[in-house]
């Protein structure tokens, strides 16, 4: 199942987290907010959140003129 993270300050400035199907709807939420973001990404993991870098865009090489 493809999964996406979201991660946003609520009406009180304390992060939150929700998990995402792939149509956007939510499977899980963090159930109270975290002042600290680092606190509210170590919820997440213990829900099953890795941490994925984004992938640069390949990039086509150009043959040589010479």
């Amino acid at each position: 199942m493809n999964v996406i993270w979201r991660f946003y300050l609520d009406e009180n400035q304390h992060w939150k987290w929700q998990q995402l199907a792939a149509d956007r709807s939510v499977v899980a939420e963090s159930s109270n907010g975290f002042k600290e973001y680092e606190a509210c990404l170590a919820s997440a993991k213990t829900k099953g959140h890795v941490y994925m870098p984004a992938q640069a865009p390949r990039v086509q090489a150009r043959p040589h003129r010479f």
